[in-house]
């Protein structure tokens, strides 16, 4: 797990009374983030998706319809931003595909090897994020 430590920090939701959590974690270079702002930052990023060929694939292995065609990582990188790749993930988890909606969401961070490195060890945790965007 490289030198990453990782730090869950939980807090009760006021409005609901049930218990949530946050991740915190610290990379390589000591910076601390916060899992939630990754997975809130890939939902709403219109940038160049690197994880694209990443997430089509994970969904297309799923069996999952309605997967854009693979085409050349810099094309499919281009026209399936994260924000729609987000909500891919979070429409295969809506349908009981958790698995595969958990990897999706980890592709989107592909780009960041801390960020990545943190969701793909807090897979639970991106569970909980995909389950709160329903």
């Amino acid at each position: 797990m490289n030198s990453m430590r990782i730090t869950s920090m939980l807090f009760f939701a006021a409005v609901s009374g049930t218990a949530s959590a946050d991740v915190t974690c610290r990379g390589q270079a000591g910076n601390a983030f916060s899992l939630d702002q990754q997975l809130d930052w890939c939902s709403r990023d219109h940038g160049f998706n690197e994880g694209a060929v990443c997430g089509a694939n994970t969904l297309t292995n799923a069996g999952l319809s309605g997967v854009p065609a693979i085409a050349g990582g810099a094309i499919l990188g281009n026209t399936w931003d994260r924000t729609n790749m987000m909500g891919a993930a979070v429409a295969a988890s809506r349908t009981g595909q958790e698995d595969a909606a958990v990897n999706v969401a980890i592709c989107c961070q592909i780009h960041n090897p801390d960020a990545h490195a943190c969701l793909e060890n807090n897979r639970a945790e991106v569970q909980r994020w995909l389950d709160a965007h329903h």
